[in-house]
């Protein structure tokens, strides 16, 4: 080998020597050089992979912040319109109760008043009785009994006279209700014998009703349906008024 690498002008033991050393200087570099290089490269792509990871780590931390946060904000939201909306109905309720208390106030004023005026329409009706009774005997020129009084009284009010309606005599009615409009206040024996005796002239039941008119001044008015029987002392005295004029 020696010969022929000395044929080709290569000095054998020069290349085996420089081979040698080559070899030694490849593993001396080795273990100075690219070990610690290979090292400090691993080391450094370690680092960058954790870097890597801890960014992507980040990331994920805040998207899960992120989705808390928004589940929180969510979830306060929904408790705000949650007490947004129970206060809303309590203080719906509260006003609610404030009127219907209002209406109750109202509703009790008037009933009040309604009554304290019916009682004063009663007490007048016993003046005006008095009254016309005094009349009445002036113009006689005899004294009445008391009885014979109260009679003409009643009847002048109420339009009751013998147990029955005077002026409904002939008639008959058809409706579901009637109204009984009187000057002052009716008694409950006086109503009875007025709803009897519509009952009585009507083809079916009729719900009957009372309601007090000062204006007619006496007399009655009976409507059920479109009927109207008017026997007022207004209704009397407008048609004189009319006759004479």
């Amino acid at each position: 080998m020696g010969e022929a690498l000395g044929a080709m002008g290569i000095n054998g033991p020069f290349l085996i020597s420089q081979i040698v050393n080559f070899l030694l200087l490849f593993g001396v570099l080795t273990v100075l050089l690219w070990k610690p290089a290979k090292k400090r490269l691993d080391e450094r792509q370690a680092m960058l992979q954790k870097q890597v990871e801890d960014t992507e780590a980040a990331a994920q931390e805040r998207e899960k912040i992120g989705l808390e946060r928004e589940k929180a904000l969510a979830e306060a939201k929904q408790e705000a319109e949650k007490i947004i909306a129970q206060a809303q109905d309590r203080v719906a309720s509260i006003k609610a109760d404030a009127e219907e208390q209002a209406k109750g106030i109202i509703q009790k004023a008037r009933e009040d008043a309604k009554q304290e005026e019916l009682n004063l329409l009663k007490s007048v009706r016993d003046q005006v009785g008095v009254l016309a009774i005094a009349a009445t005997q002036k113009l006689l020129g005899a004294a009445l009994d008391e009885s014979r009084q109260k009679a003409l009284v009643d009847e002048f009010f109420s339009g009751v006279k013998s147990g029955k309606i005077v002026v409904l005599e002939g008639e008959q009615f058809e409706g579901e209700s009637a109204v009984v409009t009187s000057a002052l206040p009716l008694s409950d024996k006086e109503k009875e014998i007025i709803e009897k005796d519509i009952l009585k002239r009507s083809t079916g039941d009729i719900a009957v009703a009372f309601e007090v008119e000062p204006d007619l001044l006496g007399g009655l008015t009976i409507r059920v349906g479109d009927k109207i029987v008017d026997h007022s002392v207004l209704a009397q005295l407008t048609g004189m008024r009319a006759l004479f004029s």
